[in-house]
């Protein structure tokens, strides 16, 4: 398995719409902000996004070499200006035969870097309680848990689990 981490290209948006349909079908992304596959106007907001990003935005995609697939992918994304123009929050996710071998670390890594370099100072995450593969990862890429939100995030069943927020200082 030979995975390349990149910055996302237009086109990326198919893969990465197949990607988490393919864990939403699976119950793998049950702790996503969204419980749906993405409609065709999500597909050609995020192709507009990729093809010409903002300083505030940023993709990344992971692709397995031997297939060519998009096997994860992770974003970051902030307030243009104002008062929280500092800052950006960070979201990740891995297909779910992929998980569990440092590629969703690969790309937070990869994003934290290009947002130092773009002038941020704040990097923030949320998560679900429950979720400890990305809890292992947020911690593993130096994030720490800020606080905890009470039923941060509404699950399919109507029930409702609580979120951390994790946050890093970009230095």
């Amino acid at each position: 398995m030979r995975i390349v981490i990149r910055k996302a290209k237009p086109g990326d948006e198919k893969g990465i719409a197949e990607n988490f349909k393919e864990g939403l079908e699976r119950g793998f992304y049950c702790y996503t902000g969204s419980n749906k596959p993405f409609d065709k106007k999500k597909i050609v907001k995020m192709r507009k996004s990729i093809a010409k990003p903002e300083r505030n935005e940023c993709s990344v995609v992971a692709v397995d070499k031997d297939t060519c697939k998009i096997v994860g992918s992770a974003l970051f994304s902030g307030k243009k200006e104002g008062r929280l123009s500092h800052r950006i929050e960070f979201g990740w996710g891995v297909h779910p035969d992929y998980a569990g071998k440092g590629i969703g670390t690969k790309m937070v890594k990869f994003l934290l870097k290009e947002a130092k370099k773009r002038g941020f100072k704040k990097a923030h995450a949320e998560t679900a309680v429950e979720n400890k593969a990305s809890i292992r990862l947020a911690k593993k890429c130096g994030f720490c848990i800020e606080g905890k939100r009470k039923a941060g995030l509404k699950c399919d069943d109507g029930g409702y689990v609580d979120t951390y927020i994790f946050g890093k200082v970009l230095n």
